[in-house]
């Protein structure tokens, strides 16, 4: 079994503290208040921690769970979505 099959339907991603670190950046308690139903990005990667385990590397997560969740508890559709915004957000400061 190759590793696409075995990881068909989820998404692996190299996770270095680099990759934390951004996310912290971009998701600041002030773009998670507004945009989403968690005051932190804490909040957020706790609450998701059954679908993400965002402390391994490589890390592994089902696109569909984790993009459900999101829908379920921000204002936007996918993880995808949510990171692109506030990339966007954040380059316009």
């Amino acid at each position: 079994m190759s590793n696409e099959e075995k990881f068909a339907g989820y998404v692996v991603v190299a996770n270095p503290p680099e990759l934390g670190r951004i996310l912290e950046t971009l998701f600041t308690d002030e773009y998670m208040k507004k945009y989403t139903n968690f005051d932190n990005f804490e909040a957020f990667r706790y609450s998701s921690a059954v679908i993400v385990d965002w402390e391994r590397d490589p890390m592994i997560y089902s696109r569909v769970l984790l993009d459900n969740f999101v829908n379920e508890s921000t204002c936007f559709n996918t993880f995808d979505q949510m990171v692109l915004h506030a990339s966007k957000e954040k380059s316009k400061t």
